[in-house]
């Protein structure tokens, strides 16, 4: 809570605020689920100063995270009833070790972006595919199905966490009950999918095609140091050894767990041969990893242990950075709002039309609460301001028109002010 009160927005969040803003079953970027938790952060939090803002953005993410990480253990604990107290407690404590120690997994407890709801829902869905292969019951499958659609309706990369699952157990295609709870995950999801086809499914064509760019090594080489950022060095190598390990002899839940963990990475470092890939693309992971790390009596050596600890003690120090926001401007991560003091001083007021990025007028929007909306140059990503088009509504009223950082006033915004 206390990160999310005073930890600096980020660009992305401050352009899923405006989701929360102009709701819908779908964005350009990303699905909905981002939208409506920014939507209900606002609703019951109000902005009254900088820090509250902040929270107005973040407070259902904060819940989330506690949800997820409650999700989590029930999923663990479920399996060891039969263990006595003192062994129960060892438990928790590699638990939280585990989760405390992974960068990433602590950042979505207080910064909205999809991967937030992401976590959640995948949480939920291994919760429901562990108690549904014991039990094989009908609440189970309806949970299946819900889990699958929360996490589609977060983040596209549920795709792969479903397949990876299947992958890991054939057995589910012969399963009656499993194909009822895609037929649920399916039927919730309509909304979204007739959204995609009403506005001629712009997010898979940004995703799928737009996306790709020309290769360099870089994209290769930087992979790996990614991927220790998103979960630190020593849990990546364990979960990759613990991964293959039970894709070879787990029972059903640790094949598929095990194959979530290694073909993200394997999928993920295959996707650098067509562009960046963002570290945070292989966060769901996060949720199998935690599973299999605490349930795995082998690796809790004590130099493990001061190896996670040491991690966690990083994770803090970091976590303090960010809430002092000493770091430079250029950053993205503190002292923002600077930059943008001298455009509202010149802006009077008045709406601003940016060019370039989604990020500069989704910032000054989450600052001033002024009108700015987005022109796209040719070259730049498309992004959902083109969808909205809000520039339609200030022609022939005036405005400021920011192009190349340069800044000037149109007593009546026209068509061509706009494709200059």
């Amino acid at each position: 809570m206390l990160c999310a009160l005073f930890c600096e927005i980020h660009a992305d969040e401050a352009y899923y605020r405006l989701y929360g803003q102009f709701p819908d079953w779908g964005y350009f970027d990303h699905p909905p689920m981002v939208g409506l938790m920014t939507a209900l952060s606002g609703a019951l939090i109000p902005a009254t100063s900088l820090m509250l803002k902040n929270l107005s953005v973040r407070l259902v993410t904060v819940f989330a995270h506690v949800a997820t990480v409650y999700v989590i253990w029930r999923t663990i604990v479920g399996e060891n009833t039969d263990r006595d107290n003192g062994t129960q407690t060892g438990l928790l404590w590699h638990f939280l070790l585990v989760a405390a120690s992974m960068p990433m997994f602590c950042v979505y407890g207080f910064m909205t972006t999809p991967d937030a709801p992401l976590l959640f829902f995948t949480a939920l869905f291994y919760y429901a595919y562990r108690r549904y292969l014991r039990e094989d019951s009908w609440g189970m499958t309806v949970l299946l199905g819900l889990s699958m659609a929360g996490m589609l309706y977060s983040k596209y990369i549920a795709v792969l966490v479903i397949g990876l699952t299947v992958l890991g157990n054939w057995r589910l295609l012969r399963e009656g009950k499993a194909w009822a709870a895609v037929g649920i995950a399916a039927v919730v999801m309509m909304p979204h999918l007739w959204w995609q086809y009403a506005n001629h499914f712009p997010s898979f064509t940004y995703h799928l095609v737009s996306r790709a760019t020309a290769y360099t090594p870089l994209y290769t080489l930087e992979f790996i140091p990614n991927q220790w950022a998103v979960f630190n060095p020593v849990v990546w190598a364990l979960m990759l050894w613990l991964g293959v390990r039970q894709i070879r002899r787990g029972d059903a839940f640790g094949r598929s767990a095990g194959m979530t963990i290694v073909g993200m990475q394997v999928f993920f470092l295959l996707m650098s041969l067509r562009g960046h890939v963002e570290p945070h693309w292989t966060v769901a992971s996060a949720v199998p990893v935690i599973v299999l790390l605490t349930e795995e009596p082998a690796i809790w050596r004590k130099g493990v242990q001061i190896a996670l600890g040491v991690c966690v003690g990083l994770v803090l120090v970091a976590r303090v950075i960010l809430m002092l926001n000493i770091l430079p401007a250029q950053t993205g991560l503190a002292n923002k709002q600077a930059l943008y003091e001298q455009l509202h001083e010149e802006a009077q007021g008045l709406p601003i039309v940016f060019d370039g990025s989604f990020q500069p007028p989704s910032l000054y929007r989450f600052y001033y609460n002024d009108e700015a909306v987005l022109v796209r140059n040719a070259g730049d990503r498309y992004t959902q301001f083109e969808i909205w088009h809000l520039e339609r509504e200030l022609l022939g009223k005036p405005a400021c028109v920011r192009r190349h950082n340069r800044v000037y006033r149109v007593e009546k915004l026209t068509e061509e002010d706009l494709r200059e």
